[in-house]
């Protein structure tokens, strides 16, 4: 059987984009969250700045949790608003 002569074009196997490859944000000024770790948020604490910490939980097989922190521009009252409109929390 004869080699193809241009093995490599992309042009049949070109993927488009769907529904199910978009990711949902949620955005705040500075940072922007996947909707689906909004389910992970264990602590949403009000800084003296006028600034907003979140906390979120991972949970991690064998290892226990695993925590990351987020500080958000925004007062305590707007990220709770967003938090709810977004995740229905």
């Amino acid at each position: 059987m004869r080699p193809k002569k241009y093995p490599y074009l992309g042009a049949v196997k070109a993927k488009e984009a769907t529904q199910k490859d978009k990711l949902d944000l949620v955005a705040f000024p500075n940072i922007a969250i996947r909707k689906d770790l909004l389910r992970n948020i264990y602590t949403v604490v009000k800084n003296y700045d006028n600034t907003t910490i979140i906390h979120i939980r991972f949970f991690k097989l064998f290892e226990g949790y695993k925590e990351q922190k987020f500080k958000v521009n925004l007062s305590y009252e707007e990220t709770m608003r967003i938090l709810n409109l977004e995740a229905g929390i």
